[in-house]
């Protein structure tokens, strides 16, 4: 069993999820929601949408979004396997990961 070093981290991600269409004021606050909800989130914040394809009962988005988990491994991989973990996320694209300043 590998042991990994945790520490905030700070991500950027693009991530492919369903944002229900009844539980958001728009649709950047509604990507937030579905992150923010991801196990280990602290902060998350839209930086870009780049595709919506609306469908009855929610909304299938790409967006880019900047993470800050609180305790975490600073691998990409790492990240992107907890971001997928989360409901409503299909897909995750992690290009950065690294150790939060202190």
């Amino acid at each position: 069993m590998a042991v990994h070093a945790t520490t905030a981290v700070e991500a950027t991600a693009e991530i492919d999820l369903w944002v229900p269409r009844d539980t958001m004021a728009d649709l950047e606050s509604g990507v937030r929601t579905v992150v923010r909800d991801v196990d280990g989130v602290e902060t998350a914040e839209v930086t870009g949408v780049t595709d919506v394809t609306p469908r009855a009962t929610d909304i299938r988005v790409t967006a880019t979004v900047w993470l800050v988990f609180p305790d975490h491994s600073p691998e990409t991989t790492a990240v992107r396997e907890t971001l997928e973990d989360g409901f409503g996320i299909m897909d995750a694209d992690v290009p950065v990961a690294e150790p939060a300043d202190a």
